[in-house]
């Protein structure tokens, strides 16, 4: 008899101690909150020497403007704001050898403004598109780059269990998707 509460006192106890650990570790996405979308999640990596840009776009670039997105409300969903795809686009232009060393090497100014994010209410895996308008001009103030990218990005329940976090990492995605598409229209332009 005391060998059996002794089981079953040690199942118990393995039991609390389990959940203690689970809750520990997904104590902050347990709150519930929503976060904005993370510029670390939404830039782009390096660009392989493979994909090569127009000579005259290397170290010509410069982010002017972000403009459009949505701060999160906590209480609601995950958003993208404008500083977080700013410092995302400039980190990616960085890393593709775009980006001018300083405003007055600045050959071709790029302005961006997010025109929405379409996202699911809910689901086991969640599909977001960004709608993103990208501008690039010429010195003279002429368009070089006129183009909205419509871009989807899928988050699975592997990615997350929690819905709220699958919709922040759709969210980055999206808009990491639609800068790698950003990039593609770039390197098909022969600027004069």
């Amino acid at each position: 008899m005391i060998e059996r509460m002794h089981a079953v006192l040690n199942r118990g106890a393995m039991r609390a101690l389990c959940v203690a650990t689970l809750v520990a570790l997904l104590a902050p996405e347990l709150s519930g909150c929503a976060t904005s979308a993370d510029s670390g999640g939404m830039t782009v990596a390096a660009q392989p020497a493979a994909q090569i840009f127009p000579q005259r776009f290397m170290h010509a670039m410069c982010l002017r403007t972000v403009s459009g997105g949505e701060e999160t409300n906590p209480l609601w969903v995950s958003k993208v704001d404008d500083k977080g795809f700013q410092t995302a686009l400039s980190a990616s232009l960085d890393g593709a050898g775009l980006t001018a060393p300083s405003s007055n090497g600045c050959a071709f100014p790029i302005d961006v403004n997010l025109l929405g994010m379409s996202q699911p209410s809910l689901g086991l895996d969640m599909t977001v598109t960004s709608h993103v308008n990208y501008k690039v001009y010429d010195q003279s103030g002429q368009p070089v780059l006129l183009a909205t990218i419509d871009a989807p990005y899928t988050a699975t329940f592997s990615d997350s269990p929690l819905g709220f976090v699958r919709l922040k990492r759709a969210n980055e995605g999206a808009i990491r998707v639609s800068i790698q598409d950003f990039f593609d229209k770039l390197r098909d332009i022969n600027p004069k």
